[in-house]
């Protein structure tokens, strides 16, 4: 089971981290009753969500007035990869950190023979 982790970042300054495995759902917003409440104008009532579909992580604009960027880009939905950063309003960021692939480990092997 692939389970993802977020870093829910304000400036530079770690806030929470989460852990989300195949099924699991977050909403991002500005009012309680999200499950990521962001006290920020610049962040929408609800903003946007962040699903775990299988082994994908995606996010989706929920028609936030000042949108979501993954690293440079606005988007309306995307697949998460890891290292992406979301941005959500003017201060907070939320950095993916993906599990590697399954049976695509990297293991690097060698032998060395010596000839006498």
């Amino acid at each position: 089971m692939s389970t993802f982790k977020l870093e829910l970042t304000l400036q530079d300054l770690v806030l929470k981290e989460y852990s989300l495995a195949d099924g699991a759902n977050l909403t991002i917003g500005r009012v309680q009753g999200n499950d990521i409440v962001l006290k920020d104008m610049t962040v929408s009532r609800l903003h946007a969500t962040i699903a775990v579909k299988g082994r994908k992580l995606f996010v989706s604009d929920a028609g936030s007035k000042n949108g979501t960027i993954v690293n440079t880009t606005k988007v309306t939905s995307a697949e998460l990869n890891d290292g992406d950063i979301v941005r959500i309003g003017k201060n907070y960021a939320i950095k993916i950190s993906a599990p590697p692939p399954e049976g695509r480990e990297a293991t690097i092997t060698a032998e060395h023979s010596r000839k006498s």
